[in-house]
């Protein structure tokens, strides 16, 4: 069935580009392949498997056609696999190269859209389709590129670019419930907006809104970013903060905050040499409150859809809510396509848990990043995470596999990747 619906896609890619190559229309093939290992030792683990190893390959095939000069479509098919899942389910087929059967791999749509620029003949353009959505620094929107499947939103935006600002207005389905009212479904509406005519300074502002349906789930999420450099003393900053206010459900509002600040100071003469320290917090839930279950107010902040692999080191076990965290971080260029950084992260919750505790441990990391060519790129990490003392939601790295970290014990993670692009 995969191999069926992967054929049919390439098919449908060059049956296009060739339809449209005999017009006057450009059309642009593209793709890209990324190959990544994977390492984890939770020795003391819960999970069910306590360390090992696993290789996970994605790879995309993009087509870009314009329609006009006002028009283009865009359409990018991945497909997403581990190594050796494949399983042999008929015949005497020993090898995954000779499978007919059951195959756990997945191939689909990433993105497909078609997008019109020059409405009105003002600098406003509409997207629809399946599409990727990023913003700032990806806290609360992202296209969770690290995942090997990523995110993708089936949206309807506007894009209003000017050089003052640039504006984002959509709405994303992100749940069909069945129902006729749009509003049943579970949506992710925003408006977000860059504001560029400060020097020295990109600033952002956004107004966010989730919806559940089914849960009578809806509130606003209200922010703001900041990212600018004070180039005379080699200062950089960037900071947001957020809050959120509406209904969590038929009894509970929603009332929660989070902030992030970052800042670093670049040594001169000393091979891009960077330190910097960031401090990160949420708001969380007090031990035992249940807004689901009763009237209280949900505390919580909703992280929503973010990219935070990089943000709060790399087990990707902390986010943006009830947390309390600090970074110390330095980073290296020793050689021109050579980046080194290092990190260390402690972390504590915003809120006790039942035994009266709230540190959730730490972490220290390192990654190298290397530029082979142009298209071409590696990368490198380890990240050894400490749970702390207590007894809260420290985990593995692919903790549905690996499981939690027992208090006061560590577990290990690292990975190596190529990601080659082409066209």
């Amino acid at each position: 069935m995969m191999r069926k619906r992967l054929w049919i896609a390439l098919v449908i890619i060059f049956v296009t580009a060739g339809l449209v190559s005999r017009s006057d229309a450009e059309v642009k093939l593209s793709g890209e392949l990324r190959v990544r290992g994977i390492m984890v030792d939770n020795s003391d683990g819960t999970g069910a498997k306590k360390d090992g190893g696993y290789f996970e390959q994605r790879t995309r095939l993009n087509g870009e056609a314009s329609v006009d000069e006002n028009a283009k479509v865009f359409v990018q098919i991945q497909d997403s696999r581990k190594w050796g899942e494949q399983t042999v389910t008929v015949g005497t087929e020993t090898s995954n190269t000779q499978i007919t059967g059951r195959e756990k791999e997945a191939t689909d749509l990433s993105q497909g859209y078609v997008e019109i620029g020059n409405l009105f003949d003002q600098p406003l353009s509409v997207r629809l389709g399946r599409q990727a959505m990023a913003y700032g620094e990806h806290r609360l929107i992202g296209s969770l590129e690290w995942s090997n499947n990523a995110r993708r939103f089936d949206a309807l935006k506007f894009m209003y670019k000017h050089d003052v600002v640039d504006i984002d207005v959509w709405t994303a389905k992100i749940v069909e419930n069945g129902g006729e009212d749009w509003g049943n479904d579970d949506n992710l509406n925003g408006v977000y907006a860059t504001l560029k005519n400060i020097p020295k300074n990109a600033v952002d502002v956004y107004l966010l809104q989730k919806v559940a349906g089914a849960t009578n789930l809806n509130f606003y999420t209200i922010g703001a970013r900041v990212k600018g450099a004070v180039e005379n003393v080699n200062v950089d900053y960037n900071a947001e903060a957020a809050i959120q206010s509406g209904d969590f459900d038929t009894n509970s509002s929603q009332s929660a905050s989070a902030y992030a600040i970052r800042a670093g100071y670049t040594l001169p003469d000393m091979k891009g040499l960077r330190v910097g320290v960031e401090y990160d917090a949420a708001t969380g839930n007090k031990a035992g409150v249940t807004p689901s279950t009763s009237s209280a107010d949900n505390k919580a902040f909703d992280n929503l859809y973010p990219t935070n692999h990089y943000l709060y080191g790399y087990t990707d076990d902390v986010n943006w809510t009830n947390l309390n965290a600090w970074s110390f971080n330095v980073s290296l260029k020793p050689m021109g396509k050579v980046n080194l950084a290092v990190e260390y992260w402690n972390y504590k919750t915003d809120q006790e848990n039942s035994a009266g505790k709230d540190d959730n441990g730490t972490e220290i990391n390192g990654k190298l990043n290397y530029e082979l060519s142009k298209n071409i790129t590696c990368e490198a990490a380890y990240a050894l995470r400490d749970a702390g003392d207590s007894t809260g939601p420290a985990k593995a790295y692919d903790s549905s596999t690996f499981g939690n970290i027992p208090a006061d014990k560590s577990a290990s993670f690292g990975y190596f990747l190529i990601n080659v692009k082409f066209n």
